[in-house]
């Protein structure tokens, strides 16, 4: 069995839920990783493996957080209510906040909001825009040696050529994986190394998307943020970067050893979906190598 429209649904519908069970940004990440999954069935012709592997773990999601996925029922849908969901993309576009989460989730809304109208229901759209506000709001110390990454402008980035195509973007998105550093713990902080690079990847794709979708302006907003997002991405203490990793234990995204596996982390969903989008883009002598390096990430979700 194959994930088939219902995994959609129950993704909107975890969106919608997402400030209710988890209030706060992150909740966002189940009901995303299953519309991840979904499109990701959808639009790529996938060996067999990786579309059990796909249905496995979107399954797990569920079975994990039963209440998430409970559909509204009795309600009635709204087109206008789209609006709602434009309104929160363009607090996210506005400037970084939160690595992007909050267009990484909203583009795949966006989309399955385009392909089921039906499901523009007022409690999903309700949650998922407070979601969205929650996330354009980060602010603080997410980036080693920066109190503040809110005030961080684009005037600072000397280090990230400014893209003048989306195709700039996905690139760089994909270039900044050759160098993956892990995770670490420095003076009681956690660093995601790891996932901010990732991050980079689901906020590049989601701007390709924008576009694609009619929503230039989001992407164009997001494009200066995406740079300084790159930026920051490299801010790690120079102790660190003999943890390295150098030689995945497996060079694909489609290694049957990552897709046999189930993981907790939703971004074993999101991450190959973005990256295989982004990589899809490059010219076809490049893309052995990016898909190696995106493994560097792949190797460490748990």
């Amino acid at each position: 069995m194959t994930i088939n429209e219902t995994y959609l649904e129950l993704g909107l519908h975890a969106l919608g839920r997402s400030d209710e069970i988890n209030p706060g940004w992150f909740g966002g990440h189940f009901g995303a990783a299953l519309l991840a999954a979904y499109y990701m069935n959808q639009e790529y012709d996938l060996p067999d493996h990786v579309r059990s592997g796909l249905k496995r773990m979107a399954d797990q999601f569920i079975a994990r957080s039963p209440r998430l996925f409970v559909p509204y029922e009795n309600e009635t849908p709204d087109p206008a209510l789209l609006n709602r969901i434009i309104e929160g993309l363009r607090a996210n576009a506005a400037r970084l906040s939160n690595s992007g989460h909050g267009l990484a989730y909203g583009f795949l809304a966006l989309k399955a909001f385009t392909d089921r109208p039906d499901l523009l229901l007022p409690s999903i759209v309700t949650g998922f825009f407070n979601t969205l506000l929650d996330s354009s709001q980060g602010s603080g110390n997410r980036y080693f040696g920066l109190d503040d990454y809110s005030a961080y402008t684009l005037k600072q980035v000397t280090d990230i050529p400014e893209y003048r195509s989306l195709d700039d973007l996905g690139a760089r998105a994909l270039t900044e994986c050759l160098r993956i550093i892990p995770s670490a713990t420095i003076d009681g902080k956690r660093y995601h190394f790891t996932g901010e690079v990732e991050h980079g990847l689901t906020h590049a794709q989601a701007l390709y998307e924008f576009a694609r979708l009619g929503y230039p302006e989001l992407t164009e907003s997001g494009m200066n943020n995406h740079r300084i997002q790159m930026q920051l991405n490299r801010r790690i203490p120079e102790e660190y970067l003999h943890t390295e990793i150098t030689d995945p234990p497996f060079e694909t995204l489609f290694a049957p050893d990552y897709w046999s596996q189930v993981y907790n982390d939703p971004h074993a969903l999101k991450v190959p979906y973005a990256a295989l989008y982004l990589i899809r883009k490059l010219p076809v002598d490049q893309q052995p190598a990016a898909e190696r390096n995106v493994c560097k990430i792949l190797c460490q979700m748990n």
